[in-house]
């Protein structure tokens, strides 16, 4: 049987933003503070740095579902717990990287960090603890942790202007030895005696596996992977994409800030309006990242529009990862179910920077642009789709 849903807290919630914030600062972000010193150090070329965060991407998609079933199976979640454990290991072996193979296996271990702290993982394992009131807590995490570059970035550079780039891959690393264990710990903790493991009921691997075969399953794979895509590919070239418009490079920084506040800016919105459907929102996401595109592909009077409205519709397609499945399947295997839909948008993100990088170089910055809008296009009807899927399978949204 599933164990007994809790309620939840701000205290735990702002437990858990905190650790997101230190998680995602040590391994998405980090590089983009980092990779000016590496590449001056070590004379290793962008393409060489920026693939390990590739390479860390693919390997957290590759675990997540083993993740997946672990937080599933058992009632002590020490998945969540050793996340910051496993990346402070990850970091300290690329403080000491000076051969390429070193710095790409520490990417590897970071990898492994970020299939077992990131979103997906906690939101697995949130659902398991809170069942229907999950949304609610995934926003207000998500909110806190939509700090994280900002905040990240600049403790990042506060610390390059005193220590080398090593120095502060050490010094993070026990920063997150310290912090992420007594918070997710405080957050998950079990009261008395429990049992470590929970029985496996075989009606209930059996519905598991049904779902996973099912069409419905299949739909929202598919409509995360291109919503992964879209998202990536346009906020990894963004800069490219407002100068192209010939802007200045203060106007495309100006410009790009608005980005951050966009997708917080949803978030507290979520709170404030009670939201009935997450298929509702996945439409309204869907249709603001395509009017994003849009806007981008136009004037560049409309820049910051369109990265406004962009950040929104990102803003809303992060919660509705943890959401939608939710809503969709139920609370029963939730936490497998969601680490195996991560999986291949994972690899996919991974990916999308070479592919978006040779489309750009290959055509155009338009060309670009029109393809991806048409993507974007493609998921508002896998939305719509999903929803009549829905009704036709009784399940009520």
């Amino acid at each position: 049987m599933p164990s007994e849903t809790a309620k939840p807290s701000y205290t735990n919630n702002a437990a858990l933003g905190i650790a997101q914030i230190l998680l995602w600062g040590g391994s998405y972000f980090i590089l983009s503070v980092l990779s000016k010193p590496i590449m001056q150090e070590t004379g290793w070329s962008y393409q060489m740095v920026y693939s390990a965060l590739s390479l860390a991407l693919l390997i957290s998609g590759l675990v997540l579902p083993r993740i997946g079933r672990i937080i599933d199976a058992y009632d002590k979640n020490y998945i969540l717990k050793y996340a910051g454990v496993t990346m402070a290991c990850g970091l300290i072996l690329m403080g000491f990287s000076r051969h390429f193979v070193l710095y790409l296996f520490s990417w590897t271990i970071i990898g492994i960090s970020m299939g077992m702290g990131l979103y997906d993982a906690l939101f697995a394992s949130l659902g398991k603890k809170y069942g229907p009131g999950t949304g609610k807590v995934i926003v207000q995490v998500t909110l806190i942790a939509s700090l994280a570059p900002s905040i990240s970035w600049y403790f990042l550079s506060l610390m390059l202007d005193t220590y080398s780039w090593r120095t502060v891959c050490f010094i993070y690393a026990a920063m997150l030895l310290l912090t992420i264990f007594p918070l997710y710990n405080f957050v998950f903790r079990q009261p008395g005696n429990t049992h470590s493991k929970r029985p496996v009921v075989r009606d209930t691997l059996q519905g598991s596996r049904e779902i996973l075969k099912g069409q419905l399953y299949y739909l929202l794979l598919v409509h995360f992977t291109i919503g992964a895509v879209v998202t990536t590919g346009i906020i990894v070239h963004l800069i490219d994409i407002l100068s192209d418009k010939s802007m200045s490079m203060t106007a495309v920084i100006g410009t790009v800030a608005f980005l951050g506040p966009s997708q917080a800016g949803v978030r507290v919105l979520e709170l404030l309006v009670s939201r009935k459907s997450s298929l509702l929102s996945a439409v309204i996401s869907g249709i603001a990242i395509m009017a994003g595109i849009l806007l981008l592909s136009t004037a560049p009077i409309v820049a910051i529009s369109g990265v406004i409205i962009l950040g929104m519709g990102n803003g809303m397609r992060s919660i509705l990862r943890g959401t939608l499945p939710l809503e969709i399947f139920g609370q029963k295997q939730y936490a497998l179910i969601i680490s195996k839909l991560a999986r291949m948008p994972l690899i996919a993100q991974a990916l999308t920077p070479f592919i978006t990088g040779w489309l750009i170089q290959q055509f155009s910055v338009s060309v670009f642009l029109y393809i991806f809008c048409t993507l974007a296009f493609i998921n508002i009807i896998l939305c719509c789709i999903i929803i009549k899927q829905t009704k036709k399978n009784g399940i009520r949204i």
